[in-house]
């Protein structure tokens, strides 16, 4: 009971330590808890009929799997131009980067997991019908890597900040890098689907741009010593029509070369 109310008065404490007029928030990825997490991104399109399908079928996979499955939805190619009524121009040049990056979906649905090529398949874009088992799999594996994040956010200019730390789970020695995305949930939008073009369908996991200098992230190094951190931070003003409330904050490590898989990632609300 002395513990429970040491933990309450402190918790008290340190809500009364705020700036009233920033949003200084540690969040902690639950990464810190040594489980695997695996990173999924979709391609798609508000042109992609079959799109919703998919968009369905990783809120499915998410809904299995929950915190563990980490997901962002980029709109890049021909079927991400916007109509005319559409509110919303979903395209980047950073996300394009990303689709020249990991290869052009030659279909749809089509998403890269972990950003691998895995044996058997021609490219690392694949099918709706293999995502399950191929997540599955990488959810298996024994993480190298924690990864935490500390946003801290202001309202008033809207500046964020954002501290990743990476902890090694074991020794490593391998050419390494850190990207940092940044999403956005639940916006209301144009797009067609089997039933015709709807005007209230809810986009989900939206890329909205990097925070490292380009997409393939930033070195952090290329040997690593179990339990020796390594920090990086980082800096943007979020765009006056992004929803904070609905933002969140993707990074992971990654190879750097001809393999780009990703070892360990993690995602957190920006406030």
């Amino acid at each position: 009971m002395k513990k429970i109310l040491l933990l309450t008065i402190l918790s008290f404490s340190l809500l009364g330590c705020l700036d009233k007029d920033s949003v200084n928030i540690p969040v902690l990825g639950s990464g810190t808890d040594s489980e695997r997490k695996v990173l999924i991104e979709e391609f798609t399109g508000v042109r992609c009929v079959n799109c919703p399908d998919g968009s369905a079928e990783i809120q499915n996979l998410i809904a299995l799997h929950g915190d563990n499955l980490i997901a962002i939805s980029i709109h890049s190619g021909f079927f991400s131009k916007p109509y005319d009524e559409n509110l919303y121009d979903f395209r980047t040049t950073d996300g394009d980067d990303i689709a020249t990056l990991l290869g052009e979906p030659q279909s749809f649905p089509s998403a890269v997991v972990n950003r691998k090529l895995f044996a058997g398949e021609n490219e690392r874009q694949i099918s709706k019908q293999s995502w399950a088992g191929y997540i599955q799999n990488e959810l298996a594996e024994v993480p190298k890597f924690n990864i935490s994040m500390v946003s801290d956010f202001d309202e008033a200019d809207r500046s964020l900040k954002v501290k990743v730390t990476v902890v090694p789970l074991e020794n490593v020695n391998e050419d390494l890098n850190l990207s940092v995305l940044f999403t956005e949930d639940d916006i209301e939008d144009y797009q067609l689907t089997p039933a015709g073009k709807i005007s209230d369908y809810k986009q989900k996991h939206v890329f909205r741009r990097v925070l490292t200098n380009d997409v393939g992230g930033v070195s952090i190094g290329s040997s690593f010593s179990k339990g020796q951190s390594v920090e990086k931070e980082f800096s943007i003003v979020v765009a006056g029509e992004w929803k904070a409330d609905n933002c969140h904050i993707v990074s992971f490590v990654h190879k750097n070369g001809v393999d780009l898989d990703v070892l360990q990632a993690e995602q957190v609300k920006m406030k």
